[in-house]
């Protein structure tokens, strides 16, 4: 999304409010352990001037049946 312009943002905290979120979506089942925002960022805004370190995605992350080459 990145590419196109479009900015996104992990939403953590709605897993403190999963069934509200669950009922306003119809979901019925499965776990909701964080969301997704998107949308176009601003650029000069304090907040969207902090950069963090990010571990390796095969540090964090696991792919089941998907093969990838």
């Amino acid at each position: 999304m990145t590419a196109y312009g479009v900015a996104s943002c992990p939403q953590g905290l709605l897993s403190f409010y999963a069934d509200t979120v669950r009922d306003e979506l119809r979901v019925d089942e499965g776990k909701l352990l964080v969301g997704i925002s998107f949308g176009y960022a601003d650029e000069i805004a304090p907040v969207n001037q902090v950069a963090t370190d990010r571990a390796a995605l095969e540090a964090t992350t696991t792919f089941h049946g998907w093969n990838p080459s």
